[in-house]
């Protein structure tokens, strides 16, 4: 696996790697303009070392003034962890709703022994909301392990 493999696989590739035209990340091996933590970091650093204005900066590291100022809170907030770019996309479960917990909970205490198939056919039949088979076991997994 390479380091841009690695750097897609984590989420911290910088698909504008193109874009920066930072002295230092023009030569050698240390800064890589694939590595978007790396950039965002160095682009903080030449502003607050005074190297850089925040126009310039962003320019040279391939942002824009206002992801300089995102970055900069983030930063202050979040030290370097802050800049690590959050995963996108629902954190949990958004499709079975409080209504189909309940019928499958209800569900469950009229037939006991069913399997996730089953009920997610009946949860989509009786109220209309769709959910895949894998979604049931989840939540009859969580609900048996006590975690919601």
């Amino acid at each position: 696996m390479t380091k841009i493999d690695i750097l897609k696989e984590n989420g911290t590739f910088n698909e504008s790697s193109k874009r920066v035209t930072a002295e230092d990340f023009q030569h050698g091996v240390f800064f890589d303009p694939n590595d978007l933590f790396q950039v965002k970091y160095e682009m903080l650093r030449s502003v607050e070392k005074g190297d850089m204005s925040v126009s310039d900066a962003a320019e040279k590291y391939g942002f824009s003034r206002q992801s300089y100022y995102v970055n900069k809170v983030a930063f202050e907030n979040g030290g370097l962890a802050g800049l690590i770019p959050k995963k996108t996309g629902p954190r949990h479960g958004h499709k079975l709703t409080d209504e189909g917990k309940k019928f499958i909970d209800e569900y469950l205490n009229d037939h006991p022994t069913a399997r996730p198939h089953e009920i997610n056919t009946a949860l989509e039949l009786n109220t209309g909301i769709t959910v895949h088979d894998r979604t049931v076991d989840r939540y009859l997994s969580k609900k048996q392990h006590g975690s919601r």
